[in-house]
């Protein structure tokens, strides 16, 4: 994996991009999704610890290992004796039994509560459309996922995710630097506010460079779009969000392949053989998903 690229992410972002690789972890985030879930039930930040795990292990389809090795690979929760001690990282792994602890958020998580809950069920829809659609090993997939994650504007994830990709994918570069490009320029404005209108530019300029439709995904609309955005910040205008989206089309080798399985799946009807049937990719492209869940704003306590 190329995980250099995510040094310089916060710990969420990372998580969801090392499980991007490894969906099988998909179970993990069940922890900080459900430790949100009994803050807001219970209005604090320190939560049983008995009550996270069951909380979480009802959902597990398999077990995941030791609540303690899980707290430690996510790095986003400190523990809290009777005593009034706290635990953390390592720290953890000493522990026994999850009796009479409690559990919270890091500090620099509690400040930002509910942005970290929405973020964390993001990646759980996008990951679950994952599971469902994609084995994510060529590039056209790739480019699906990028998609998925934009669309939910996680533009930092995408941008990273891109990177990668472009460096894995060198054929199909100028795809993914233009989504990195536009990624960059969302996540520019959303942590400095600042419209960074060469990114942008940049990212029209590739995009011209392609078919109109390249692995399905809708190049001439896109780019529409993108001119339109930098038309619009040019004059000083705050952006707009704009979305990534699909049609048929025999742009990019991914046209080419479905070409090929279609001939093949008509020979094996016309041969008399078992009719064989596949899932329309189209039908995933366009359930894109909404958002997730609107912010709740009921006072929060430490106690």
């Amino acid at each position: 994996m190329l995980k250099y690229s995510w040094k310089e992410l916060g710990r969420p972002e990372s998580i969801f991009l090392e499980i991007l690789d490894d969906p099988t972890k998909k179970e993990v985030l069940l922890y900080p999704i459900c430790y949100c879930q009994l803050v807001r039930k219970f209005g604090s930040f320190n939560i049983d610890l008995d009550r996270l795990i069951s909380c979480a292990s009802k959902t597990f389809r398999v077990s995941k290992g030791r609540w303690q090795d899980i707290l430690l690979e996510l790095d986003l929760f400190q523990v809290i004796t009777p005593d009034g001690s706290v635990l953390t990282g390592k720290e953890v792994l000493r522990l026994g039994s999850s009796e009479d602890l409690r559990v919270s958020f890091l500090p620099e998580y509690r400040e930002i509560f509910y942005e970290i809950y929405s973020r964390f069920l993001k990646y759980w829809t996008v990951l679950s459309k994952v599971s469902s659609y994609t084995r994510k090993n060529t590039a056209g997939e790739h480019l699906y996922l990028i998609s998925i994650i934009f669309n939910e504007e996680l533009f930092s994830e995408s941008m990273h995710y891109a990177e990668i990709q472009k460096l894995r994918y060198r054929e199909e570069g100028r795809i993914f630097e233009a989504l990195e490009l536009l990624s960059t320029f969302y996540d520019t404005f959303q942590t400095k506010r600042e419209a960074d209108r060469e990114s942008l530019s940049r990212s029209a300029e590739l995009l011209r460079e392609l078919p109109p439709v390249y692995y399905n995904l809708n190049v001439a609309g896109l780019l529409e779009d993108v001119e339109g955005l930098l038309s619009y910040v040019s004059r000083g205008r705050e952006p707009y969000v704009i979305k990534i989206g699909f049609r048929r089309g025999s742009g990019g080798s991914g046209g080419l392949i479905r070409r090929m399985i279609s001939k093949v799946m008509e020979r094996v009807k016309k041969l008399g053989g078992k009719r064989w049937t596949l899932m329309s990719s189209e039908t995933a492209y366009f359930s894109f998903i909404e958002t997730c869940s609107a912010r709740q704003k009921a006072p929060l306590t430490h106690s």
